[in-house]
């Protein structure tokens, strides 16, 4: 499957030349650009989900968790409804926008897409 997610990342970097570059992990990241010089970073990874195929996960991250701040969790479980892609969750004490796709279904157009939304949904809330 590792073969197919790389083939799938290379084929979306280079028909979108959005530069995704891979860490030593095997896990791949991207910063997508947007007007007036403002940057997202979007970290991409081969998972599975609980019946173990194998699924595309992404995230960006919003920001940190504020200690015992009820009225933001409160503002974000109320923005989680309005997103088209993706769901606001937390990884460690950090706010992120996340969103998986299985990746024998997934075409380039729709992972773009929702990438690419991620990352400006992420981008405006932090």
């Amino acid at each position: 499957m590792l073969e197919l997610f790389d083939g799938f990342i290379a084929a979306v970097a280079t028909e979108t030349h959005i530069p995704f570059k891979k860490e030593k992990d095997g896990h791949y990241f991207a910063n997508v650009e947007f007007e007036g010089g403002r940057h997202q970073k979007v970290f991409v990874s081969l998972g599975e989900d609980e019946q173990g195929d194998p699924i595309i996960e992404y995230y960006s991250h919003v920001g940190s968790l504020p200690k015992k701040d009820a009225d933001l969790l409160y503002r974000l479980l109320e923005t989680n409804l309005k997103l088209t892609y993706g769901a606001i969750a937390l990884k460690d004490d950090t706010i992120i926008i996340h969103q998986s796709y299985f990746l024998k279904t997934l075409d380039p157009e729709r992972f773009l897409k929702s990438l690419v939304y991620v990352a400006a949904k992420a981008d405006e809330l932090e």
